[in-house]
């Protein structure tokens, strides 16, 4: 059998961080703007902080860069960014910094652009180098931006729930899949608009689900907490939110959301990864939700799309891959290889689970792997294109995949343009691993386990196994 389509970790976000656009004519243009400040190349006008360089940070990297923001340092004051000037070089320079990893490559190129943006234009990036070439210079304080409150890190105004007792991983030797049962006290039909997670403990914390749960359900022993490898467990749970490191909450656009039936409760699974380094406080994870009473517009379906470990049977499973046994097609990715693929593909079908499959569009993508895997590309191939509608394009590559920084990545365009899928489309994942010592992230998980090889890498739920998983917001007229 195929594993279900939410067989593990979506992150189905809509960003909410702000974006400022910036263009020029070219990269060290006197007359182009970024984020409000002049673009000077070095040896020009002085390139100051408070002028040039601050409303590029106050735009794109105070959010998490501030007093208790998952950055390492604030760089909410020029004392505070002075001493990183090289740094904010080198990571803006990669385009490591700001964190987003859907970028068009010569294979991929989205139709759409995407919605609140993070990357910095080349006028924005050569800011940082003509300031730090030029030392740093503060300028005058009066040039600064408006100083702006703080991005939330939350859902302001959301209800929220925990579990009801707190969990420890210390002692713990291996990854652990914990389910909690929580109820909303939903006493009638209720839409979703917004969710999101907040761990308490993020250094333990590896990913969270929500799944959705009728009233009648059975959970393993009727238990409100129980290990859950593999998913809830529980007959009809369905898929609504999810949280990996570096998620933002999650807010549907205006006239979409999810539904949540009279009674529904919420089972929470989290990944717990246990860890040489990590703190060695409880948990307590909490999951926020804002809803509304007004039927929307549009529903929200979200879906996972790979994962799959069986070979292509009627358009859904797993392709033949490089390294596959001679018994026959298996998600193998070998020790000491970099660049080895494994592919997902999954036909729309006409009905699933006795439901007919109306045609949807796709408001959000996004990617999720673990830390062998460095690349992935979803594409779509339409049974029967049409004249708005291409025959083949790419949704997505992540060419950088990062494990630290996963979100999900919403089109820009309204819903009616969105990309449509109908029954007899074909989704494609590809993804692409490194499993040698070459990928730092890997030796550094090696290391904690005091392993100083790779090894063979398998289709699993573990830090050290592998996943291969597009997660896919669909919509559709209510």
């Amino acid at each position: 059998m195929h594993r279900p389509l939410f067989s593990a970790l979506s992150v189905v976000v809509v960003g909410t961080l702000a974006g400022v656009a910036c263009s020029s004519s070219s990269p060290l243009d006197p007359n182009a703007s970024a984020d409000g400040g002049p673009v000077v190349p070095v040896g020009g006008p002085v390139v100051t902080f408070h002028k040039d360089v601050e409303p590029i940070v106050q735009a794109r990297c105070q959010t998490c860069h501030s007093p208790g923001g998952i950055g390492p340092f604030s760089l909410m004051t020029y004392a505070d960014a002075k001493d990183f000037a090289p740094s904010m070089v080198d990571m803006t320079a990669s385009r490591a910094m700001p964190p987003w990893g859907a970028h068009d490559t010569p294979e991929c190129k989205p139709r759409f652009a995407w919605k609140d943006d993070l990357r910095l234009t080349d006028a924005q990036i050569a800011v940082f180098k003509a300031w730090s070439a030029q030392g740093a210079p503060e300028g005058d304080p009066k040039d600064a931006p408006a100083a702006k409150p703080p991005q939330p890190t939350d859902l302001v105004g959301a209800s929220t729930i925990a579990p009801s007792t707190m969990y420890s991983a210390v002692g713990k030797t291996s990854d652990v899949m914990r389910c909690f049962v929580m109820d909303p006290k939903l006493t009638k039909t209720t839409f979703m608009t917004a969710s999101h997670f907040v761990p308490k403990n993020k250094t333990v914390v590896h990913h969270a689900l929500a799944f959705a749960i009728p009233s009648t359900a059975k959970t393993p022993g009727d238990a409100l907490e129980y290990d859950c490898p593999g998913g809830p467990n529980v007959t009809g749970a369905n898929l609504i939110a999810a949280w990996a490191p570096g998620s933002v909450p999650s807010r549907y656009p205006e006239g979409v959301a999810l539904p949540l039936e009279a009674g529904t409760r919420i089972v929470m699974q989290v990944h717990y990864h246990p860890h040489a380094n990590a703190a060695p406080d409880p948990d307590q994870t909490t999951f926020q939700y804002a809803t509304t009473d007004t039927a929307p517009k549009f529903v929200v379906i979200p879906r996972l799309i790979g994962n799959f470990s069986n070979p292509v049977t009627q358009g859904i499973g797993l392709m033949a891959g490089p390294s596959d046994p001679a018994s026959g097609v298996a998600f193998l990715v070998p020790r000491n290889v970099k660049g080895h693929t494994e592919t997902m593909v999954f036909t729309m079908p006409e009905k699933l689970n006795g439901n007919t499959i109306q045609p949807m569009r796709i408001l959000n993508v996004g990617a999720h792997m673990h830390i062998v895997g460095v690349d992935q590309k979803l594409t779509i191939t339409r049974a029967q294109p049409t004249s708005d509608q291409p025959a083949s394009e790419c949704l997505l590559q992540e060419p950088k995949w990062n494990f630290d920084w996963q979100r999900g990545y919403q089109y820009d365009t309204p819903i009616e343009t969105l990309p449509l899928i109908t029954p007899g489309d074909k989704l494609e994942v590809r993804c692409t691993f490194d499993n040698t010592m070459g990928n730092t992230k890997l030796k550094a998980a090696l290391a904690e386990q005091g392993k100083r090889e790779p090894e063979e890498v398998k289709l699993g739920e573990q830090t050290l196994d592998e996943m291969c998983l597009a997660s896919i917001a669909f919509v559709r007229a209510l």
